[in-house]
């Protein structure tokens, strides 16, 4: 075993919620007046937080920022919470850590109530240990406080998808894994590189449990910038 701690974002590495995610933020982009922008910059707003993807990727004011957050919850609770599918693989691979005895979590930068609510519908809460997720409404991507309340075993790794999770586990101490199948973005690893890169759950397992190619090859953390 490689870690005794596994620590999960959510969207993009156990889950694809990218319909409804899109959906509300085309329809928060619109109700405040803003130009609608391509799918794939929509995209874009997964993983960051909604008030940076609102001003960053959309052009918003902070006023406009703060009203987005508002009607994005509307849409996003009554409907977008539910657009979503397990990717494959994921329960498979959150069976055999359990069994072999890694302890999981998630660190999400959603907030704690779409985290928790999320876990229950989709029936993934039983493999996880602790949760965690914001508690306010953030205008900056820093999830460095949600890894370090999910670390509860030693030696710990964060497994996301963007360069947010990669930069708030190098700030965190702990290793990480970049999730190639999730909403990985360009440039996500030019600066900051991961200790691995899984192309999909099973791989990840393996990296955890340092068996199969991965049992002899050892950690790139030399390239971490």
């Amino acid at each position: 075993m490689r870690y005794r701690n596994a620590i999960f974002d959510m969207d993009g590495v156990l889950i694809d919620n990218s319909e409804g995610i899109i959906g509300c933020a085309r329809r928060t982009v619109l109700e405040l007046g803003l130009p609608d922008l391509p799918d794939e910059t929509y995209r874009l707003f997964i993983g960051p937080a909604l008030m940076y993807s609102l001003k960053t990727y959309a052009g918003a004011t902070e006023e406009q920022c703060e009203e987005g957050y508002k009607k994005y919850r509307e849409y996003y609770f009554a409907r977008g919470i539910d657009e979503y599918r397990v990717y494959d693989g994921v329960e498979e691979m959150l069976q055999t850590l359990t069994e072999a005895g890694v302890k999981c979590t998630v660190a999400s930068g959603k907030p704690a109530e779409s985290v928790r609510r999320i876990l229950e519908t989709s029936g993934l809460g039983k493999y996880f240990l602790r949760a965690e997720g914001s508690d306010r409404p953030k205008k900056y991507s820093d999830k460095t406080k949600q890894i370090l309340a999910a670390v509860v075993d030693e030696p710990a790794v964060m497994i996301g998808d963007r360069v947010f999770d990669l930069l708030a586990a190098k700030i965190a101490g702990v290793d990480s894994i970049y999730a190639l199948y999730g909403f990985c973005a360009p440039g996500d690893t030019d600066e900051i590189k991961p200790t691995f890169e899984a192309a999909d759950p099973h791989e990840i397992t393996d990296i955890v449990l340092c068996r199969g190619r991965y049992a002899n090859i050892p950690k790139q953390t030399e390239n971490i910038k």
